[in-house]
Order: structure tokens, then C-alpha cells, then sequence
């Protein structure tokens, strides 16, 4: 057996890659694997340079690959996996067997530069080779994130409804007569080709940047390499016949807009928004319950609402992916430095972001209430 690893850091040569990786991705089950989603990635956020893949061939043919980008971080250039720690979607290697995994993670560990591999899920082979791999760069610590929610489809549609509480069952009916009060409701299911595509664009970033995702720059009209992203990817999901538009229209107009991929029998969400103007109607909690419905109805097998857990998903009683990040450094006056300001940082952002949803004495709060726990039950490990 003759295995070899190469590394790929330019955009030609990953391009090249595409029907052997998609070959490989196919046993995964998720189109965040897929070279699609990858080459969208790349080409939206990292400039040349960045890039970092790693490939490994056994006669030839390839049986593992690591997706990463080396990237300059709080003063040392470390590899991440590629597009999480924008997207912060699961991400993972993509390998035929465990051998093939664990040559590769064997060669990463090998290198000795740091790593910081997030989005990975929490019971995959990745975690288990990771911890079980000698640790040969000094330190290798791992935090348990926040929950991914999927709902299993394995019932009927009424069911289903049935465990929402009467509350809420309640609740979408108010919602759904304060949305006839302004006008004729529609929803739409929709496939588009790469021609009727255009169509639907601005309408879509016209609701998605209609409330608080502009003010905090995670709106793809507001944030360039964002809309490059979703631009390049809906198109190439358009082409492969993945791609599916959620809309919910008040007398022909778009207030409610939901980005979604079919694939292996489920439905994925990747980007919602809702236009806060018509906010007494709650316009995404009707189109979110409306899909859901219609994927019981289509047989789907899974709903997957990727992002991470919010209080207003528990509505439909998900249950949860769970993601890992592990971290690996090797031990440095300048990397424990690194890591020290990576963590303040990540704790400010947190803040930030909640300052400008919920106010700063909630935010702080609820900051605080999250650091209190990671310490009273910490979840972070090391070995030399």
C-alpha cells in the first residue's frame, strides 16, 4: 500500500479536485461537505495564500481529505477548517475509513502548527481519532459548543403538531389572523434553476436585511463577502437541483424569506430573515412552522436548522447535534499569549452581539451566566 498526502493551497488545483471530493463527501450525507460549499468558501473569504487542504492519496486515489486554511490569528498563523469560523457551521474531515483518517490526523500532528478545528461533531469518527491520537504538539484541549437542532422526521404530520403546546398552537393561529388582517397570505416551496435565480435575489436580501442582522453586519446585503458566498453557493445548489427558497408573501410582497438545500432526503436551512415591519404578524416563526409542516408532508427524513440552538427553535421540541473545538498548540510563550487573547476576544464578541439584540444588562448577564458554568464544570482537557 503506497499513501501519500499533498498539500493544496491554490485555487486551480482544489477546483480540480471537484468530482473526486464530491465522490469522497458522498458518504457523508451533508451538502456542507461537498466541494461546492468548500470552493464557495474559498473564494468569498480567504485571500490567496490562505488556503491550506490537505489530500491524501493511496495508489493514486484519494481517501482523505482535510479541508483547512492557515490563517494569521492574534499573532501566529494557525489551520482552521475551512468557512467555519465565518459560516460557524459543522465542518469535518472527509476520509473512506479510519486508517485513512488517522494517517492523515497523524500527519497534522506531525507538523506542529497550531490548529483550531471547530464545527466538529461531537460523536463522529473525527472527535475519537483526535482524542485517541498522540498528542505530539503539547497541548490538545476541547470545549463542547453550543447545540446544532435537527428535528427526526419519523411521524406523522399531525403527530408532530400535537407535541407543539397548546400555547404555541395558539399562538400561530393569532399570528396567522394578524397576517390576513394586512393582506392576502401566501407561502411558497420553491425550486429555482440557475436562470429564474435572479429573480428571487433581491427580494431575498431586501427581507433578510430588513431587521437586527444589518445592524449587527451579519446581513448579506451589508456584509460583501457574505453575499459572494451565498451568491456563489445558491448557484452551484441551483445547478445540482439542491437549492430551495422558502417565502412567505403578504399581498405579493415578501416579508418572511428562508435559504434551503435538499439533500439526503433533508431539508437544511442556511440562512432566514423576516422584515421587522410586519413584526406583529411573526412572519419567521409562520414561514419556519409552515416548512417545517411541508417537509412532514413531502417525507422527508430530518429538518436541519445548522446554526446554533436559539430559544425561540425550542417552539418545535429539536433535538440537538452537539460540536466540538479542538484546539492544538504547541506550548510557546507566544501561543499561550495567542490563546489568552483569542478567549477575552471571543467573550467581547459575545457580549456585543447580545448588546444589540437583548440591551448591555442582559447581554452582560447572560455572558456571564455561560463563563460561570464553563468554570464550575469545565470542559477543557490537556495532555503532553
Amino acid at each position: 500500500m503506497s499513501r501519500s498526502i499533498d498539500k493544496i493551497q491554490d485555487l486551480a488545483s482544489f477546483r480540480a479536485l471537484k468530482e473526486e471530493w464530491n465522490s469522497l463527501a458522498s458518504r457523508f450525507n451533508t451538502p456542507l461537505l461537498r466541494h461546492e460549499w468548500f470552493t464557495a468558501c474559498a473564494e468569498s473569504f480567504y485571500p490567496p495564500g490562505e488556503l491550506s487542504i490537505r489530500v491524501v492519496r493511496e495508489n493514486g486515489r484519494i481517501v482523505a481529505i482535510a479541508p483547512l486554511v492557515a490563517i494569521p490569528t492574534y499573532g501566529i498563523r494557525r489551520l482552521e477548517m475551512l468557512g467555519v469560523g465565518i459560516l460557524r457551521e459543522p465542518s469535518g474531515f472527509l476520509y473512506e475509513d479510519e486508517d485513512s483518517l488517522r494517517f492523515l490526523i497523524d500527519h497534522l500532528m506531525a507538523e506542529r502548527v497550531p490548529m483550531y478545528l471547530g464545527g466538529l461533531i461531537s460523536d463522529s469518527t473525527d472527535i475519537s481519532v483526535l482524542k485517541n491520537t498522540k498528542r505530539q504538539l503539547g497541548v490538545l484541549s476541547h470545549s463542547v459548543q453550543e447545540a446544532s437542532p435537527w428535528i427526526p422526521i419519523d411521524r406523522s404530520r399531525e403527530e408532530f403538531e400535537a407535541s407543539i403546546s397548546s400555547r404555541w398552537r395558539s399562538a400561530f393561529r393569532r399570528a396567522q389572523r394578524r397576517a390576513e388582517e394586512s393582506g392576502r397570505v401566501e407561502f411558497e416551496f420553491v425550486s429555482p434553476t440557475p436562470e429564474t435565480l435572479g429573480s428571487y435575489l433581491p427580494e431575498i436580501l431586501q427581507v433578510e436585511s430588513a431587521g437586527w442582522k444589518s445592524r449587527t453586519g451579519t446581513a448579506m446585503k451589508t456584509y460583501a463577502p457574505l453575499y459572494s458566498f451565498f451568491r456563489a453557493y445558491t448557484e452551484s445548489a441551483a445547478r445540482l437541483g439542491m437549492l430551495r427558497l422558502g417565502i412567505m408573501r403578504i399581498d405579493r410582497k415578501a416579508v418572511a424569506v428562508q435559504l434551503l438545500v435538499d439533500c439526503a432526503n433533508r431539508l437544511w436551512i442556511l440562512k432566514v430573515g423576516y422584515d421587522e415591519q410586519y413584526a406583529r404578524c411573526s412572519p419567521g416563526m409562520l414561514l419556519m412552522n409552515w416548512i417545517i409542516g411541508h417537509a412532514f408532508e413531502e417525507g422527508y427524513s430530518g429538518f436541519e436548522f445548522l446554526g446554533r440552538s436559539e430559544q425561540w427553535l425550542e417552539v418545535w421540541n429539536p433535538e440537538n447535534h452537539y460540536q466540538e473545538t479542538i484546539r492544538c498548540y504547541p506550548i510557546s510563550p507566544l501561543t499561550v499569549v495567542s490563546h489568552g487573547i483569542e478567549l477575552s476576544t471571543s467573550v467581547y464578541g459575545r457580549i456585543r452581539t447580545r448588546m444589540t439584540r437583548s440591551g448591555p444588562r442582559a447581554a452582560i448577564a447572560t455572558v456571564a451566566k455561560k463563563i460561570t458554568a464553563k468554570v464550575m464544570h469545565p470542559t477543557i482537557h490537556t495532555a503532553r
